[in-house]
């Protein structure tokens, strides 16, 4: 992985990454204290890509950029990579706001919408239903609930999308632009390629720093959402090494190719931290966490880390090399599968 020389933008700067294409920084109140967001310039007019954290902040900047670079300046269209609230948070503020449509793909759609009318009772009871089958101590637990945020706290009221799907289109100023989309963030993640110019706006699937957190399905706790992201990462492995990656957090880099290896490799590692101690014995959710996580998690994190951590033994589950049942206490056991 080579990081490009491009300058990072300080909050609410709009700095050019080619003719039709400019980027931005927000600030997030998180450990990963910042979001990338894109700009693609075409003949209708400038293409929002994310919108940021429901937030003062990214308020202020929005309004510095509209007033400012972007004054007088037609704006075409918001499009949403995924459903997280520093992707969505602001795009009902926007729409409402530009008068301008709105995309997204149907099943991040769908799970922000679930989130966002979801009950306060409701939500508090899915966490609770999803760190008690981790395994989690009970005085932890309760700590734990309190320091899980609402979605809907970091989220405005929806904007009217519409939906897009793999292979739509995109033209720009300079350049076409094709959507793709994965399973593994998040369930319908879009991503986009201009194949032509070798430049791939990757959203949250293919970072320089980190790997993304691969955390199971809210929805469905038997989805392999681990499984859906490794193959995503085997394709993006054949791209080639002078493709410009332009990631939703951190900076742009080349040598994506290299990068989606050493991410595989990374998962693969934790797969087999997990089964050389299913050798040894069952383990829950909790027990996994200081096997493969080689920091303390925070309360802040730990909803995080817990859904990491049984994405990848749900993919072990998958994969037929492990089996799982849940004890008189819905505590999910995980085993070999002999």
């Amino acid at each position: 992985m080579t990081k490009l020389n491009y300058e990072i933008p300080k909050h609410g700067e709009f700095n050019e990454l080619r003719k039709d294409l400019y980027w931005t920084q927000f600030e997030l109140p998180f450990r990963l204290n910042h979001v990338n967001l894109y700009f693609l310039n075409t003949k209708n007019g400038w293409i929002l890509i994310d919108s940021g954290l429901r937030s003062d902040h990214s308020i202020e900047m929005w309004e510095k950029i509209l007033n400012g670079p972007l004054k007088s300046e037609k704006i075409h269209s918001l499009l949403i990579t995924h459903y997280h609230p520093d992707h969505i948070g602001m795009a009902g503020w926007l729409q409402k706001k530009l008068n301008v449509p709105a995309f997204t793909s149907s099943k991040e759609l769908e799970v922000a919408k679930k989130l966002l009318v979801m009950p306060d009772e409701d939500y508090s009871i899915m966490f609770d239903n999803i760190f008690q089958r981790s395994g989690i101590p009970k005085e932890q637990k309760q700590e734990m609930l309190g320091a899980t945020r609402l979605y809907k706290n970091k989220v405005f009221n929806l904007p009217d999308f519409k939906i897009i799907s793999e292979g739509f289109e995109i033209e720009s100023n300079e350049g076409m632009w094709k959507v793709r989309t994965d399973v593994g963030h998040s369930p319908e993640h879009i991503s986009l390629t201009d194949k032509k110019r070798s430049l791939y706006l990757a959203g949250d699937f293919l970072l320089p720093r980190i790997s993304p957190n691969v955390s199971d399905n809210f929805f469905d706790p038997f989805d392999d959402r681990l499984g859906g992201y490794l193959n995503y990462l085997n394709d993006i492995k054949t791209i080639n090494s002078e493709v410009e990656v332009f990631p939703c957090h951190d900076w742009p880099f080349k040598d994506g190719d290299s990068r989606a290896v050493e991410l595989i490799n990374h998962h693969n590692q934790r797969l087999d931290i997990l089964k050389n101690e299913l050798l040894k014995k069952n383990i829950t959710v909790y027990d996994s966490l200081s096997l493969i996580f080689d920091r303390k998690i925070g309360n802040e994190q730990m909803h995080f880390a817990i859904g990491e951590a049984r994405s990848h033994l749900i993919n072990l589950v998958k994969t037929g090399y492990a089996k799982k049942i849940s004890d008189s206490n819905k505590v999910e056991w995980f085993s070999l599968n002999n």
